[in-house]
């Protein structure tokens, strides 16, 4: 069953207001491209994210995407 918020933009209301205080210029996150069957990725993109490149954090962790954007 799909929980009742999903869909309703509060994930991106969250993301936006934790960034509205923020002073840096760029925010940066790193996702894993196969969360979700590639749906995390997607959504970032679409809330304005691009690739730069890649990082494996750890020997155990997956190669997880690097992405940035603007501030504000």
């Amino acid at each position: 069953m799909r929980p009742a918020w999903r869909g309703t933009g509060t994930a991106r209301r969250i993301h936006d207001a934790l960034l509205l205080t923020r002073e840096e210029e760029y925010v940066t996150l790193m996702v894993n491209v196969a969360a979700g069957e590639g749906k995390v990725h997607a959504l970032y993109r679409d809330w304005g994210y691009e690739d730069i490149g890649y990082s494996q954090p750890s020997p155990a962790s997956p190669l997880l995407t690097v992405m940035i954007r603007r501030v504000g």
